[in-house]
């Protein structure tokens, strides 16, 4: 199978080899018995990249150690069905969105006013799908498949993810109060894995530069970095420089601005134990919450 997204990343990531190791495709081709147009088509996966060949033009250009590993494990598993490619109906950017997470190796996420995907659960989700006018027919299999997104969180060697979350996400009770408190729970629980960073940027910072809207910054091995911007049901990628780098100084921005991992913790936790606290009316409501700003 060729010109696959997997396959098109694997062509990417041999071509970034090639060009650090100063070969040229004529170069490669006559180390490895082809044609130059051949070298081309592999590269850009409009050539079956099977293993045998993948593995002679690693040879060629003397990859060794754990990025040859890497990349023959990219070619074994180039025709292995993923999850967003069996099937379902799922809307073509998400399966893209979908694709690009699984290879990411570092991930950062800014929310303004929502749990991120990568870690709603499921009840969340569907209030958040009932509000936004989602079909019901619809919702319980994209409720299946931002669960399935969620596993890179806990694989082998599991990507990295930064969670630069706004309170306003925090106090925004989507599903109720008993959802939200189950919500930041969860919330807290994941932020716990090693591999995983949340650091919330608080009312009293005033305005910041994550005010400009949300969006998925994915870092890759090799490949070149891509922001993802969505807009209710639909998405775009960016994967220019020029586009790319603002994003990645808001980041570094917002690190040094947001409050520290733990104390964000504890005001995720301080808003789930007032959810908890709170009673069904709106009095009640307002008194529970207000004492999360009392705390502080």
């Amino acid at each position: 199978m060729s010109d696959t997204p997997r396959a098109r990343a694997l062509g990417k990531e041999l071509r970034s080899a090639r060009a650090e190791s100063g070969l040229t495709m004529r170069q490669v081709g006559s180390l490895i018995g082809c044609s130059e147009a051949k070298v081309s088509r592999l590269e850009t996966a409009r050539r079956r990249l099977s293993p045998p060949t993948v593995r002679a033009f690693l040879d060629a250009l003397d990859v060794r150690g754990g990025e040859r590993d890497r990349l023959l494990r990219m070619a074994h598993d180039i025709d292995r069905t993923a999850w967003w490619e069996s099937g379902g109906g799922l809307p073509a950017q998400l399966t893209e969105l979908a694709d690009a997470e699984s290879r990411a190796v570092r991930i950062t996420e800014l929310s303004e006013v929502l749990i991120p995907g990568l870690l709603q659960i499921p009840e969340y989700s569907r209030a958040l799908f009932a509000a936004t006018e989602v079909e019901p027919q619809h919702r319980d299999r994209l409720v299946a498949a931002r669960l399935a997104r969620q596993q890179i969180l806990n694989e082998p060697e599991p990507v990295r993810y930064l969670v630069l979350l706004d309170e306003a996400a925090l106090r925004r009770a989507v599903g109720g109060r008993l959802v939200m408190a189950d919500q930041l729970r969860a919330v807290l629980k994941t932020a716990r894995l090693p591999n995983v960073t949340l650091q919330v940027m608080p009312f009293s910072l005033g305005a910041h530069t994550g005010l400009d809207g949300p969006f998925l910054l994915l870092e890759f091995e090799r490949s070149k970095p891509l922001v993802h911007l969505e807009q209710r049901r639909c998405g775009a990628f960016l994967d220019a420089p020029e586009d790319v780098t603002p994003f990645q100084r808001a980041r570094s921005t917002l690190c040094r601005t947001a409050m520290s991992p733990a104390r964000s913790a504890d005001l995720v936790a301080a808003y789930a134990d007032a959810y908890e606290r709170e009673e069904d009316t709106g009095d009640g409501r307002r008194e529970a919450l207000a004492e999360v700003e009392l705390q502080r």
